[in-house]
């Protein structure tokens, strides 16, 4: 298979778009590389939700899913998406899908699907007092204020205009570093680019944004500054809940937490919510997580 082409990092809906290979086959156009040089989980974690919802039913949207991540992916192959129909019931559809590289599994996932229906409703309240977006400074911003606080290569990453999602922290000083603080991380975030998805679309969007700021947060009480050359973290596994139909290139509030740290693993959680403080979204993540060895 011919090597891929390399995301220019600006419309996310262009990079988790697919291409038919056959019956429940697919395969993606666009790689995005991570911090460490491989292929950067969340692309997978969506184009494997896109896979599987190309072949739902029209008449249920995502509700669950669970994947585990078995080796680093490369980001110069492209990946074959291979989508298992495991079962089509009356309400529910369940769907398993393994991502391949040269003939090798580097990914699965399982994955729910359920046609809307009324019953009971409750939700976990957004936090109160939160300031809005507009009172807050994005990362370009943040760079430019900040100064000679950020390491250099955390300042050169925020003052780049062109990041696909953008960001503003509550509390940019833990955003990067907890210094023995509790684990918790609290922004807002949307992605521009997600205006021009159908909302058939939003929950890859969504599941694509959520590999990005969760795991860190685990590391925070170590006074370790995240992103950062002196820790290396690699997802192991990832799990989200889609409770609430929500656009991502709108405003979503996002808080993460990380309830424990061990064994060289560390386990985050986080609760995304829109604007009007609809709970939409749950998300769980454990990482691999040690310290660098000096080279």
């Amino acid at each position: 298979m011919p090597a891929i082409a390399q995301w220019d990092g600006r419309s996310v809906p262009e990079l988790l778009a697919l291409e038919p290979l056959d019956l429940n086959l697919f395969t993606n156009r666009l790689n995005q590389r991570n911090a460490n040089g491989a292929l950067f989980g969340g692309q997978v974690l969506a184009q494997a939700l896109a896979a599987a919802t190309l072949t739902a039913p029209e008449d249920r949207a995502v509700h669950s899913l669970h994947g585990y991540f078995l080796r680093a992916g490369q980001s110069d192959r492209a990946v074959i998406y291979s989508v298992e129909r495991t079962r089509d019931g009356g309400r529910f559809s369940t769907r398993r899908v393994t991502a391949i590289q040269a003939g090798e599994p580097i990914f699965h996932m399982e994955l729910g699907f359920h046609a809307c229906e009324n019953g009971y409703d409750h939700q976990r309240d957004m936090p109160e007092g939160v300031p809005g977006p507009d009172a807050l400074l994005d990362l370009p911003g943040l760079a430019a204020t900040m100064g000679e606080r950020l390491p250099d290569y955390v300042r050169q990453r925020w003052a780049d205009p062109t990041r696909p999602v953008e960001v503003r922290p509550l509390d940019p000083e833990a955003f990067l570093d907890g210094r023995g603080r509790e684990p918790r991380r609290r922004f807002w975030l949307r992605m521009p680019s997600g205006s021009s998805a159908p909302a058939t679309a939003q929950a890859a969007l969504l599941t694509y944004v959520s590999d990005y700021w969760l795991a860190g947060t685990a590391v925070l009480p170590h006074a370790v500054p995240m992103p950062g050359p002196s820790v290396f973290l690699a997802s192991l596994d990832h799990a989200m809940w889609f409770h609430r139909p929500a656009r991502v290139d709108d405003w979503l509030f996002v808080e993460t937490v990380s309830p424990s740290a061990q064994n060289g693993r560390g386990l985050s959680l986080g609760f995304v919510y829109d604007r009007g403080g609809q709970l939409v979204a749950t998300m769980v993540q454990e990482a691999l997580m040690r310290p660098r060895r000096p080279s």
